[in-house]
């Protein structure tokens, strides 16, 4: 009998072992996704390199609003002025998105 009692817990170790769980990509295996992006910059805030940006259609992404977007890069960050439009790139990754590639836009003269 304590050889049966055996086999079943071994078995039982066997089948666990055998069973595959799919897991979800976590954010750094998640493919970055980029959306070209128009606005301008309605707020900063320096602590938490947040810009609030108030911009138009992203195609493909989300419709016009203002929202506040992590801007990764310090240097960038550190180069924005509030009224300023400009051109940059929202970058997504799994639940994380940003800004970058920030250019500020050159007002066309007549």
């Amino acid at each position: 009998m304590q050889a049966l009692n055996r086999f079943v817990v071994a078995f039982i170790f066997l089948l666990s072992g055998c069973a595959t769980t799919k897991t979800p990509p976590t954010t750094a295996q998640a493919p970055v996704k980029q959306y070209a992006m128009h606005g301008q910059i309605a707020g900063l805030d320096a602590a938490q390199h947040i810009a609030t940006i108030k911009h138009d259609e992203i195609p493909g992404f989300m419709g016009a609003m203002t929202m506040g977007y992590l801007v990764k890069d310090p240097a960038e960050f550190s180069k924005l002025v509030v009224g300023e439009s400009f051109n940059g790139t929202v970058y997504v990754q799994g639940d994380d998105l940003w800004v970058g590639g920030i250019h500020k836009e050159t007002p066309v003269k007549p």
